[in-house]
Formats: structure tokens, sequence, C-alpha cells
């Protein structure tokens, strides 16, 4: 059959636009808007980069005129600086050594009011001159920028393999000259502890931190740089000190560049892929729905044992359950109509014939009964013996035939097996000791059974006859009762020959019989009586080992066994 409207096709179809369309319209709003974004995103960015850089910088410059403001009001630092003798210059030197000492620092310098250096107070970090070398240190020419009393000076690049320094220097006061300076005290900073306080290079070296200053340009680490590229200005600390970034615009875009073409690439690839999975999907459920179909012409022409059996879990195969379900279901409804059709069929058959036999029978037997009384001669009255046991058998008959046409309804009551298993044993025990055949009794006697009393004993009755007549001598016939869940399973199971394989299905068939005497109509009742008290009948057998039939009946909710209609 032609599909000629394709579901697939029109999932398809919709899936590459609903993925297509909205991506390329993205990837247009991208290039429209993205590189205004992108430069408002990192100029916002950037700013609060650099001023919380500038602020780190403001923070260590505060810091050191700190420093020196209370350095050059230090009581007797002016007598240090002019004799450094005495108890008060011991003091102040103590003093200058600890506050020279640290990383920060190279030391502390005072000059004279002519800018001479005088003394110098060697720090941890120390080194070249003025402190270890007879290098002159001049400090004329250096860039100076006044902040309140304290001169920022420099910064001095490195050169000759010493570092780069700067100086913050404040006045120191002469009280006996009216407040007139008598000479200068000064921080030696290491320019690269303010630097470096810049932090390094960011994303891949596309931002970079610079230090502009009245004397350059300065990198994180303190070394002069010439700056190349676009230079993004932060506050000044001072005046002429400011914090940069150098920005390589080009490299800072190309992940994004990167991104919009893998976006576009990946609608490409994901398009292809799309249509490769429903090509898939497209032949797979062409052949599922194929099966579906033929399925469903088998079920139209009257084969209701086709199964399509899909394993799968998804919707295709919970339909595809639930037509086997509704196979199954109707073959189960049809086999059932069709039973029910022909039992009613043998039932009115049986009916039949035993009304039309059982009164001239009746008649028969009485007459041969009245020549029995008068008979003389030996010989014929055997003869009429023999027929009278022959009219019996056929009276038998006849009440099969009826039971199994017309039989009587259930009347439900509380049965305890402990009785019924009694009453076989009693009446069949008899017949098995004649054949040679033992009959017990074993598990849970003390059950009770909601059913019909004496349809009960003529199922089993049936049932242990069959056994001990299938058993040969030095069998065993065993009954047991049993509970499974809320039902009484009572089993006969006998060492007899066996059935086949191929007969289990039919031998519960009317009228069927594996043995050569019977009608074959003690299953087929035993079946229908205990169908009536809602109960079931299972056979296995297996030849050479014997049969085993269990019967399931309905268990008294609240049994107590000493209360028992029977």
């Amino acid at each position: 059959m032609a599909i000629k409207k394709s579901i697939i096709r029109r999932y398809l179809i919709w899936s590459l636009l609903a993925s297509a369309v909205p991506v390329i319209w993205v990837g247009l709003l991208y290039d429209r808007f993205a590189e205004s974004a992108f430069q408002t995103v990192i100029n916002d960015k950037l700013a609060v980069q650099l001023t919380a850089t500038s602020s780190r910088l403001s923070a260590f410059l505060d810091a050191r005129r700190y420093q020196i403001e209370t350095l050059a009001n230090f009581p007797g630092i002016n007598q240090f600086a002019a004799t450094q003798s005495g108890a008060a210059s011991q003091q102040v030197g103590a003093l200058l050594q600890v506050e020279s000492d640290l990383p920060d620092l190279f030391g502390i310098l005072f000059f004279s009011s002519d800018e001479k250096l005088q003394q110098v107070i060697p720090g941890q970090a120390a080194s070249g001159p003025p402190y270890w070398s007879d290098t002159k240190f001049q400090i004329t020419g250096l860039p100076r920028m006044q902040v309140g009393e304290t001169d920022l000076i420099g910064p001095a690049p490195p050169q000759d393999g010493e570092a780069g320094w700067l100086l913050l220097r404040h006045p120191l006061r002469e009280p006996q000259a009216g407040g007139h300076s008598s000479g200068h005290v000064a921080l030696h900073v290491r320019l690269a502890s303010l630097t470096e306080l810049m932090g390094n290079d960011t994303a891949g070296g596309t931002l970079k931190p610079i230090l502009k200053t009245p004397a350059g340009y300065f990198n994180s680490v303190g070394l002069p740089v010439k700056p190349a590229g676009k230079l993004v200005p932060g506050p000044e600390i001072v005046p002429g000190w400011q914090p940069m970034l150098q920005v390589d615009a080009s490299a800072l875009a190309a992940p994004f560049d990167r991104m919009r073409r893998a976006l576009f690439i990946a609608v490409v690839v994901g398009a292809i892929l799309i249509v490769l999975l429903f090509y898939r999907m497209s032949i797979s459920l062409r052949q599922r729905v194929r099966e579906l179909l033929t399925g469903a012409q088998a079920i139209s022409t009257g084969r209701l044992e086709y199964r399509i059996a899909d394993s799968g879990q998804d919707e295709i195969a919970t339909v595809s359950r639930a037509f086997d379900a509704m196979a199954a279901n109707l073959e189960m409804h049809l086999a059932r109509i069709v039973k029910m059709e022909k039992m009613a069929v043998l039932g009115e058959f049986a009916t039949l014939i035993a009304h039309e036999v059982r009164n001239p029978l009746a008649a028969v037997k009485t007459s041969v009964q009245a020549l029995a009384r008068r008979e003389k001669d030996p010989r014929r009255l055997q003869l009429l013996d023999d027929m009278e046991s022959e009219i019996d058998r056929l009276a038998r008959v006849v009440s099969q035939l009826l039971d199994f046409g017309r039989p009587r309804p259930a009347q439900v009551s509380d049965v305890a097996v402990r009785e019924v298993f009694r009453r076989i044993t009693l009446l069949l025990g008899p017949q098995g000791q004649a054949r040679g055949v033992s009959l017990s009794a074993q598990g849970d006697s003390d059950l009770v059974l909601r059913a019909d009393f004496d349809h009960v004993v003529q199922v089993l009755m049936n049932l242990v006859i069959n056994a001990i007549q299938a058993c040969d001598q030095g069998g065993a016939v065993v009954l047991r009762a049993s509970r499974v869940n809320d039902m009484a399973a009572l089993e006969v199971s006998d060492t007899g020959h066996g059935i086949p394989a191929g007969l289990l299905p039919r031998v519960t068939d009317p009228f069927y019989s594996t043995k050569t005497k019977g009608m074959g109509l003690g299953l087929s009742i035993s079946r229908q009586l205990t169908e009536m008290n809602g109960g079931r009948l299972d056979i296995q057998s297996k030849p050479g080992s014997g049969t085993s039939v269990s019967v399931y009946f309905p268990l008294n909710e609240n049994q107590d066994g000493q209360h028992t209609d029977h």
C-alpha cells in the first residue's frame, strides 16, 4: 500500500525549518548588533578593571606618602640627619631601619636642602647605587610632581642591570629656623612594586596593563615599553600617572568570529544529520507500518493466530502490542463462542439421545428382570443377567450424557477439603486396591472452599478414576491440597504412562478419549463443573512419568475449618 502523504516527510520539512530558520535569523542579528554590543561590553568591563587598578595604585602611593610624612615629622629626625649621634639618634636609626626593611623599598635617603645625598638607610631590597656602588646617585633631570608637601620624583627606568625606581620625598622642618626646610627624607621605592599591582596580561595577551608616567610607559614588571594598538585609559592616580590597557581588538574578537563560523557549520551539519536521521526513521517506520498492515490483512482474512511481536519500547511497539492483544482476545472470544456453540449443539444432541433412549431402556430392564424371575434354565438366566448389566451400563452412559448436556447449576457453600478427601479415598480406595494401585491424600486438608460440594466430589472422582485406570499394578495415586494465592489447588497425580504432548490440548474435548473404553466425557464434565464454580483445570503430563491434574477453586476468605456445610 503506497503512502501518499508521509508523516516522516512532513516532520522532516518542519524540523529543518524549525532548526535552520531561527539559527539563520540569529546569525543575521548577530552580524548586525554584535559589534556594538561587543564594544559596549568590553568598554564597560575595561572601565571596571581600570578603576580597580587605579584604586590599587593610589592605595599603594597613599600608604608610602603616609609613611614618609610620618618619618619626616618624627621627633629627632632632624638631629639624626645632621649628626647621627646621641641616644635620640640611635632610637631614630632603629626606627628607620625597621621602616626601610620592606620588600617594596630599596631604602631611605636623606638629602640636604641643595638636594645633595647625605645619608642612606639600606633596606632588604637594596642593591647598586647609592648603597653598594661608587656610582653617583643623581635625581636631576627626573620628572617631578608635587602631591601636597610630598614630591613624587621619577620614575627612573631600569638601566645597567639595575631595577627601576621612584622617590617619595618630604621636607624636614627645622623648628629653630621658623619651620623652613633643612633638607629632605625620601623613600626609595621599587618601580616594579607599583607596576605589579596592575596584574598580568589577561585574555591570552589581548589585554596588557600599562602604566603611563611622565617618564614614559611601563609594563606590569616595571620595564619601559612602546604601546602598540588601542590604548584604553583609566583614572589618573596623580597628575601624569595613569594606568592603561593595551587592547588587541582583532585577537579579542577572534573567539566570537570563530563562534559565528562554528554556529553556521553546526547549522549545516545539523541539517544533514536531521535529513539522515529522518531518512533512517522513514525506512524503519515504513517497515513497521507495513508489518501492521500485513497483520491487519491477516486478521481480516480470519488468521487470528497472526502476531506482530514488536519488542521495541516506542509508540509503534505499543500499537503492535495492542494489536497482538486485540488479536489474542478476538481469538479467545471466537474460540469461546465456537466452544459454546459446539457445547450447545452437543448438549442438545445428548439430551435428545438420552430422552429417546432412557425410557425404552427402563422398559427393557423391567422386562428382563421379569423374565429372569421366571427363568429356570441356568444358561438363559446368566444371559438375562448379562443383558441387565449392559442395560445398567447404557443407563450410566445416558446419565453422563444428561450431566454433560444439562449440568445442574452450582450451589455454592463452604466445602471442607478434609471431608472431600475422606469420601474419595473411602469410595475409590477399594477400586485401587483391586488393581494394585495405592490411593493417598496429602497436603493442607484444613482448607475450606467456596464451591458446590457435589460438583467438587464428582470432579475429583472422575480424575481419581482416570488416574487409577492409567496406572499399572504397583502404581500410586496421590491427592494433594495446597493454597495458591486466593485459590485452593487440589491435585491428582499418578505414576501411569502419561499423555503425549500432542494430545494434551484435546483430552478435555467432549467424546475424546485415549482409552479403548469409555465415551470420553469424564474430563469434559470435570472442566465444565470446575469452571461453573469459578475455578480452572490444568493438566501436566509427560509420557513415561505420569500425569498431574490440578483443579483450582476459590477459598473461603474467612475460612474456619470447624464450621462448614460439608
